[in-house]
């Protein structure tokens, strides 16, 4: 929600007397140079299905510099790395490959690579749909198809063909994972977690069905299950970094502020330059629940938002509990040029304007001004989804904050009913409705100063 330079790679054509390597037996075929850079490309496969990123990162970096012209390897490196320098002289280098070189599904996959990264959805949604008539059966195509409906939201089509998926390779085990996602978002909550339980079963050995697991049983409130299952996924894979932030999340859901530091202290060994982002939200959070609202611009953590890569939710909020609309203000244009970008996603765009429409509504809500606010608040009910344990607990918020501004509104009976709506999903969320923070304090450093002479 990430910037490195890359190494000058060598031309993609190589000497006609060059070797073509082809993966053997009956899984994919990828042409290279190299049986090294083939295996190091196969073991980056296999981490990325794990969703061990930074393992997949180093493999087909690997793979690429035993043979620079892996085209293949480029592919999946522009996958996992997102944008930035290295992504873009990567994406250039696949615009000068010989294709001919390649095999169809390879020439299928940097023709589709290019065409999204370039906002050529037409001309994406055509190369995939004739390289399945061609080739019906193809893993990668049914994943592409998949994840194509996942962002269009049509969440039908996208079920149909992550079971196709699975019907074609039942090894394809990151299909399970995002079932589970489909589920939740919909807030299907037990169909979600049979789908995660399944994953669990086909990948025991993995870490991320359990960190998948958590997030779906923090969203519905079941705090100490969560917690269990995070910790088997770090005994399984100490550096896996994710569920540090879910261990982070917990601890904020569960109000102890004082496992914040315990948790950063652990991650340090194991998550790299991710560190950074966990120091990050650990004070901001500590700020938070303490109630200390001007933390971010006393202690200099403002520069946290540059650190986290996200939406500064925390920011925002604290901005305007602080007095600080202006700041709270220019966090929300932020939002919608971001999501006015042409480089975002459908369904990311339309994520980060669900994520201004809740920062505004609770804006509008704190300073009195409730009618605007419920309809800034129901809009965003209606685009959030409880996609993952960030999602589904912004939905949650939003609700509270919607309950807020409609019981300050006078409409009691209308607040009780989103209450309950909360309560629904998460008992222990809807308890902390008595204790919501949505009163704007004055700032230290405004006190009254004699009014400017107007001329």
């Amino acid at each position: 929600m990430m910037r490195k330079i890359w190494w000058i790679a060598v031309p993609l054509v190589l000497a006609g007397a060059a070797m073509m390597v082809m993966a053997r037996g009956s899984g994919p075929q990828w042409t290279t140079t190299s049986e090294q850079a083939l295996a190091e490309f196969e073991r980056g496969l296999a981490a990325h299905m794990k969703y061990y990123r930074r393992d997949a990162l180093g493999h087909f970096r690997r793979a690429l510099e035993l043979d620079p012209g892996f085209a293949a390897a480029k592919v999946r490196l522009i996958d996992l790395l997102w944008f930035g320098e290295e992504r873009d002289r990567l994406l250039a280098e696949l615009r000068e490959a010989d294709l001919q070189r390649l095999n169809d599904r390879e020439r299928f996959l940097v023709g589709y690579t290019l065409a999204v990264a370039e906002r050529r959805t037409d001309d994406a949604r055509r190369l995939l749909e004739e390289y399945l008539e061609r080739h019906p059966g193809d893993p990668y195509a049914l994943f592409n198809c998949s994840t194509q409906a996942f962002d269009d939201q049509d969440w039908e089509k996208a079920e149909r063909h992550f079971r196709r998926l699975l019907e074609a390779d039942p090894n394809w085990v990151t299909a399970h994972n995002l079932l589970g996602y489909l589920a939740l978002a919909q807030g299907k909550f037990q169909e979600a977690e049979e789908h995660f339980e399944t994953y669990k079963f086909i990948a025991p050995d993995q870490a991320n069905p359990y960190d998948s697991l958590s997030e779906m049983l923090m969203v519905v409130g079941r705090y100490d299950e969560a917690r269990s299952q995070l910790e088997q996924a770090l005994a399984i894979k100490p550096d896996f970094c994710a569920s540090y932030f879910n261990l982070l999340n917990l601890a904020v859901l569960e109000g102890r502020p004082e496992n914040l530091d315990a948790v950063v202290d652990r991650a340090a060994p194991n998550c790299g330059k991710e560190i950074e982002k966990l120091r990050c939200w650990a004070r901001l959070w500590k700020a938070f629940l303490a109630l200390d609202f001007d933390a971010p611009w006393r202690d200099e953590m403002v520069h946290c938002h540059q650190i986290l890569e996200e939406p500064p939710f925390l920011v925002h909020r604290m901005a305007v509990l602080s007095g600080r609309t202006a700041e709270a203000l220019a966090i929300e244009e932020e939002l919608l040029r971001m999501a006015d970008d042409d480089t975002a996603s459908p369904l990311y765009a339309g994520f980060l304007k669900a994520f201004e429409m809740h920062l505004e509504g609770s804006r509008l809500a704190m300073l009195g001004q409730y009618e605007e606010a419920i309809e800034r608040m129901r809009g965003a009910d209606d685009a959030i989804y409880y996609w993952g344990m960030g999602g589904g607990v912004l939905k949650l918020y939003n609700r509270l904050n919607l309950a807020w501004a409609l019981e300050h509104a006078g409409d009691k009976a209308a607040s009780q009913r989103v209450l309950a709506q909360v309560e629904a999903t998460n008992p222990r969320f809807a308890a902390i409705y008595e204790k919501l923070e949505m009163t704007p304090r004055r700032r230290p450093d405004a006190a009254d100063r004699p009014a400017e002479p107007t001329g």
